[in-house]
């Protein structure tokens, strides 16, 4: 997937964009941490809406009071489990007596439990043999299909196996609230796209918390840069792309 994301592409990884100005011609220059400079004709901003205004250090009145707006979930609980995310194979986290049908056909399972300084624990284990396969498992039988379990918050005396965990994941600004303001901002946001050759896409620049429109909004800037939209023949995908153009105001 990601050989294919960056074919023909020159991708700098683990790069920190340090500024992006504008250049008296209308170019913008792109300065990063190694002292590379990369002069273009556009650029596309595909980060947390405050990492924006750090680096484009030209934006405008208009541009710094919406990109000051967007509010995310760890802005009101940063510590907690719900910010890191375990992947595993281990099915003892869910309970015995749920865990075959959980595991078969759940999206989701989710324990709500009070832990011993009296506060409420919600422990929200995403089920991904069900939600998202990968190659090799998606065509599998439902009865089939391996453990994958990504977990969220533990409860009290819970713990997994060492051997049977994949990885770990950190959701920090990866959740807008999906809340009036961050849409009233989203919304905003058509009066500075693609201003000056500055284009936005990434989670809070749709007007819902969810992967496939945060991923659109990419399509749809890269759109607006030259590129084709991926999957024309698909009528209903078309349909998702031009009502999100519409409301990214590309």
């Amino acid at each position: 997937v990601f050989e294919k994301l960056t074919e023909h592409v020159t991708l700098h990884v683990d790069t920190r964009v340090i500024k992006v100005d504008t250049l008296a011609d209308g170019r913008k220059r792109v300065l990063d941490e190694h002292d590379r400079v990369l002069d273009v004709d556009r650029v596309i901003f595909a980060c947390p809406s405050n990492a924006v205004g750090n680096m484009h250090t030209a934006h405008g009145p208009l541009e710094d009071t919406i990109l000051s707006a967007p509010v995310y979930a760890d802005d009101h609980h940063p510590a907690t489990g719900h910010m890191h995310g375990v992947m595993h194979s281990d099915a003892s986290v869910i309970a015995p007596e749920f865990r075959e049908q959980c595991l078969k056909r759940a999206s989701n399972y989710v324990e709500v439990t009070r832990l011993d300084d009296g506060s409420i624990n919600i422990e929200n284990q995403y089920n991904f043999g069900v939600q998202t396969p990968g190659p090799g498992v998606y065509d599998m039988p439902l009865a089939e299909k391996p453990v994958m379990l990504i977990s969220h918050a533990l409860g009290a005396g819970k713990s997994l196996d060492p051997a049977k965990v994949r990885g770990t994941a950190n959701h920090a600004r990866a959740h807008p609230l999906y809340s009036g303001w961050n849409v009233m901002a989203q919304l905003s946001l058509r009066l500075v796209q693609g201003r000056h050759g500055v284009y936005y896409c990434s989670n809070w620049t749709t007007p819902g918390n969810c992967h496939d429109m945060s991923l659109l909004s990419g399509f749809i800037c890269a759109h607006a840069v030259g590129a084709a939209y991926p999957f024309p023949e698909d009528v209903e995908a078309n349909k998702a792309f031009h009502r999100l153009r519409d409301l990214m105001g590309i």
